[in-house]
């Protein structure tokens, strides 16, 4: 225990500040700790599974909002933008998740010199694998489900991905002469997915030829339908305890001792809850439920949340809860806790590690913890503790015999990122109880073949740079998955002891490797073997641990590719650059005279373009003049693009509409790819942009019996092109981008929208409109002279709304005069009547007004119309600015 008078020398982390209180001097630790370097010194491949022990899926670099997220503050919100954050909160496709856990597990064969490794295989890692590894002649070797060469396990896959096994070994068993050759039970294996926990025995039959043969017995299995597993563990202190943590908070205790199991097949496995009110503590705080596990007494629980953390005291009927450690996100805003372990034996002690700490804490002195450490580990997803005499066992030198008892080694560390860092601590001498940090963190090397050396980290983070965005450098390494410890009598019967001790380790390889690697403790990392520096490769491979498929790909691969230096030239405004340089190396071909200029586009094109007066460039067209073409609500932004088609000369525009028949050839090589243009409505007396346009059925592939019609289609050219092209015909000198002469244009749509719509000295931004007011008195007032009226859309992206005026600002008719006019109120569509001559007189519009005020009643007591405008935030009295 800590001195309250030591309390404040935890306030500052080791290696964060010049010379912390609780960091023990170097010198010290010469003389009494001893070298706390671990450096990989042999290394052995002993087992290549038939198939990788676990896939993930695909997780590209180019995420989907590179795709699907709108860069251009003047596009408006699409689906795409709504649907790019949904695919990025999927935590069934972010790997990082995926591998936060441990996926090996080993667990000593009591009585023999067999250790079963545990990890999860198949094609979704929906299965239990396992081999056994014994010693032979000083050597490792490994037994599957036929002799060496498949892994045993369960034929029968989960419903779900494995996300964590966990082994529970029961007490010791000896095999003395006359024992019988019954299987017997020598631990418990849990292993969790997303929403469940599966428990089964763990079986092995001793043979009269000394080989055991292990199997897997399900026990039974629960799920949990409305909730998602955050953390499942074994107690310490009962084997057959567990204990389970749901993301709602819920705890569960199970115990397989009082469950039956075959006996009695009707006998579900239920689990006792623990019901602890969290709604006092956790409130409305931000944050998510971490991990939990069992502290010195079985009915004793620490419980973890992103931003605090919990003692569960459950040996009552009246659970006491009390908070242990509050995040602090004064420093670091988006700093949160990530990963949690207790600390045994004793289990008095917890480490817990964020983005940038990790904190050692006793569960006695609450919210303040004996030592915190800063460390540079990316994502930290995983954390081990383990005793130093563990980490430094087969040791010839006794000297520092004590430390390696008193000691321990906190390993710090993310499997995706490949990074792990050793954090030593203990007291400073024999007599003390008091902790301090055992020098500064170290890094450990888990790869095989790999040095950490200055001039090879450096190439390796070269050669991750030259890899293509879109692939991730993880594909191209074979980096661990899962790793455990020896124990020293296992050890011992494979390596010499040498002078300050080491452990030896077994590795999962990302290729499905099974690795047996000893590290020595040192005082520098200068005794890295030279062969891992020969030996270090930086030509990544490809290894399989994205899944690809059971089957290869059966279809021939045709690859076709399509120049997009014109997008390419829009995009980074240097369009008009770019249309210079090839219309002066195509200075031979008069592009003009080749296009399509037919009859029918003089009929079609020209009829809607002489009622503006189109003269090209030396007539100026009166924006005005296109409101009398606005009838359907209609956005500045388009009445906007009207007025640059009304300006744009007849010899531009003939590039913009064509019909099939006279398209530019296409190549052979892209003929099979469809290519569709809208047929322009002659009878629609507008510009662009064309409203109710029906695409054909056939698309671009067309045949002799299926010919392309001859209507007039397009725009087949889009309008930043063209006002490019026209700017470079009239040898104008300025790159002003297309996008900006529109917003100017826009700009000058939006002052004459204001008069049109103001009255007197009333401004538009002023103006109302009332929907309470939508009768037939309100559109043919005579007070009512406006005929334009406008209101404001509204559109969210990322939480905020929408600041692009030119598309919010939507205007529309009203107070409609003429007879025609009236059938289009509130009618998204046009009438035409074929009778020139159709008479509409005081009696007509006397039953216009009665089915106008019906239609009025009805709106006002249809309550799924009143939803619809409160739902959309539309107000029975709102304004509408511009």
């Amino acid at each position: 225990m800590m001195d309250h008078s030591d309390e404040w020398k935890s306030l500052w982390p080791i290696s964060s500040v010049h010379s912390p209180p609780l960091l023990l001097p170097q010198t010290t630790i010469t003389a009494t700790i001893g070298p706390l370097l671990f450096t990989p010194q042999t290394h052995h491949h002993i087992f290549t599974l038939p198939s990788t022990p676990t896939q993930i899926p695909p997780y590209p670099s180019l995420t989907p909002s590179r795709f699907l997220h709108k860069s251009s503050s003047s596009i408006l919100p699409s689906t795409a933008t709504s649907v790019s954050p949904q695919l990025l909160s999927s935590v069934s496709s972010n790997p990082e998740q995926l591998l936060a856990h441990n996926c090996l597990q080993l667990l000593r064969c009591p009585g023999t010199d067999s250790t079963l490794a545990f990890f999860p295989t198949g094609p979704n890692s929906d299965r239990v694998g396992f081999v056994v590894l014994s010693v032979e002649d000083s050597r490792l070797t490994v037994v599957g489900d036929y002799g060496e060469t498949e892994v045993s396990g369960l034929k029968d896959g989960l419903v779900h991905r494995i996300v964590k096994i966990s082994v529970s070994p029961l007490a010791d068993y000896g095999y003395g002469s006359g024992e019988n050759f019954d299987s017997i039970i020598i631990g418990y294996l849990l292993v969790s997915t997303t929403n469940s926990v599966h428990y089964y025995n763990i079986r092995i039959r001793m043979e009269h030829s000394g080989n055991i043969t292990p199997r897997l017995e399900l026990v039974d299995h629960k799920s949990f339908k409305s909730s998602v597993l955050v953390h499942a563990c074994w107690s310490p202190h009962i084997p057959e305890e567990s204990l389970v943590l749901l993301d709602n908070g819920d705890l569960y205790l199970f115990d397989l001792d009082s469950f039956s199991g075959p006996t009695m097949p009707s006998q579900r496995l239920t689990g006792k809850k623990v019901k602890v009110l969290w709604e006092e503590y956790v409130g409305v705080e931000k944050g998510s439920w971490l991990s939990c596990d069992f502290s010195w007494h079985p009915r004793i629980f620490v419980v973890v949340r992103s931003s605090s953390v919990f003692l569960v005291d459950a040996r009552s009927e009246t659970y006491i809860i009390i908070p242990l450690l509050k995040h602090s996100t004064e420093d670091a805003t988006n700093d949160r806790f990530l990963v949690f372990s207790v600390v045994g034996p004793d289990r008095f002690y917890f480490t817990l590690a964020s983005n940038h700490m990790l904190f050692l804490c006793d569960i006695r002195k609450p919210m303040m913890p004996v030592l915190r450490w800063a460390h540079n580990v990316a994502n930290p997803s995983y954390i081990f503790v383990s005793s130093l005499s563990e980490l430094r066992s087969l040791c010839e030198d006794d000297t520092y015999k004590w430390a390696s008892e008193a000691g321990y080694g906190i390993l710090l560390g993310s499997f995706w990122n490949c990074e792990y860092s050793l954090f030593c601590y203990g007291p400073p001498g024999p007599d003390s109880s008091t902790f301090y940090a055992w020098g500064l963190p170290s890094d450990l090397s888990l790869g095989t073949h790999e040095c950490r050396c200055g001039s090879c980290l450096v190439k390796e983070d070269f050669s991750k740079d030259q890899l293509p965005v879109w692939i991730n450098w993880q594909q191209k390494k074979d980096f661990v998955l899962g790793f455990g410890i020896l124990d020293e009598e296992i050890s011992s019967q494979l390596f010499e002891p040498d002078n300050f001790g080491g452990f030896a380790v077994i590795t999962l390889t990302a290729s499905g490797n099974l690795e047996l690697q000893r590290y020595h403790a040192s005082w520098d990392y200068s005794q890295t073997s030279e062969k891992c520096h020969v030996d270090q490769s930086f030509d990544l491979e490809d290894y399989v641990l994205f899944e690809t498929g059971e089957e290869g790909y059966k279809f021939r691969k045709v690859f076709q590719y399509l120049k997009l230096d014109w997008l390419d030239g829009y995009l980074n405004s240097d369009l008009n650059r770019i249309l210079s340089i090839n219309l002066y190396k195509n200075s031979d071909n008069d592009v003009p005279r080749n296009a399509s200029f037919s009859q029918e586009f003089h009929e079609c094109v020209c009829k809607n373009l002489k009622e503006y007066s189109s003269g090209g460039a030396h007539v100026s067209i009166n924006i005005i003049d296109l409101f009398k073409d606005v009838y359907l609500p209609t956005s500045i932004h388009e009445i906007a693009l009207r007025s640059v088609w009304a300006n744009l000369p007849k010899k531009v525009l003939r590039l913009a509409f064509s019909t099939y028949s006279d398209l530019p050839n296409v190549p052979a090589k892209l003929k099979n790819i469809p290519f569709e243009f809208l047929e322009v409505p002659c009878e629609q007396p507008s510009l662009p942009p064309f409203f109710f346009r029906v695409p054909s059925s056939r698309s671009g592939k067309w045949s002799e019996k299926h010919k392309p019609s001859d209507h007039l289609v397009g725009p087949i050219t889009p309008i930043p092109f063209l006002m490019a092209y026209h700017k470079t015909l009239m040898l104008k000198a300025d790159n002003r981008p297309a996008d900006s002469e529109i917003n100017l244009e826009c700009d000058k749509v939006t002052r004459v929208a204001n008069e049109v719509i103001g009255s007197d000295s009333q401004s538009f931004n002023d103006h109302t409109v009332s929907l309470a007011d939508d009768n037939e008195d309100a559109l043919h007032s005579s007070n009512n002279l406006q005929h334009f009226s406008s209101y404001k859309t509204r559109a969210t992206m990322d939480g905020s709304d929408f600041e692009d005026e030119k598309h919010r600002n939507i205007l529309f008719r009203v107070g409609q005069k003429d007879e025609k006019e009236i059938f289009d109120s509130g009618c998204l569509l046009q009438f035409k009547f074929k009778e020139q001559n159709t008479s509409f007189g005081e009696k007509e519009k006397k039953f216009y007004k009665i089915y106008k005020r019906q239609f009025s009643d009805f709106k006002q007591k249809f309550d799924r119309y009143q939803a619809y405008l409160t739902e959309s935030n539309i107000a029975s009295k709102s304004s509408f600015l511009i």
